[in-house]
């Protein structure tokens, strides 16, 4: 089941991404800093045109995504995450489909987002998805040197 997130869920978030990308890719603390500022924000901000869903299997929660509005015509996808156990069940491109779906009730043009080369999976499922990499560049993140990637998705009207 994806719903839509409660404050209930902020620690699941934040320390799910701090501990994953952690574990997998060894980032540092400064991302989990990264992760609680932009929930955070999402709260402060409390938009309609924004929301963060989490999916909930068997009870348990297992993934999350979210949806930050950039302008009046482009949103901006973030906290993508679908637990080890989950992955590769397709529940990844549920996300990725709600998100997509939520952006084309709110009338935006556009999605973009923000990954980094060394997460391949992710990737896969945006390019699916019709995401397509439009901007690349090196950046220090979580204390080490990153291929930041944009991508973008123009929304069929």
């Amino acid at each position: 089941m994806i719903r839509t997130f409660s404050l209930f869920d902020v620690d699941y978030i934040v320390n799910s991404h701090s501990e994953l990308y952690n574990k997998e890719f060894k980032y540092d603390l400064s991302f989990r800093d990264f992760i609680e500022k932009s929930v955070n924000e999402f709260i402060e901000r409390a938009d309609n045109k924004e929301n963060i869903w989490i999916l909930e299997i068997g009870g348990k929660r297992s993934g999350s995504i979210s949806i930050k509005k950039v302008n009046d015509h482009t949103a901006q996808l973030g906290l993508f995450l679908v637990e080890p156990n989950v992955r590769g069940t397709g529940y990844g491109q549920k996300l990725i489909d709600t998100a997509i779906k939520f952006c084309e009730e709110m009338g935006f043009d556009n999605i973009i987002l923000w990954t980094n080369s060394e997460l391949k999976s992710a990737r896969r499922i945006y390019e699916r998805a019709g995401f397509e990499l439009k901007k690349t560049q090196t950046q220090i993140l979580s204390n080490k040197e990153m291929l930041e990637e944009q991508w973008e998705l123009t929304i069929e009207k």
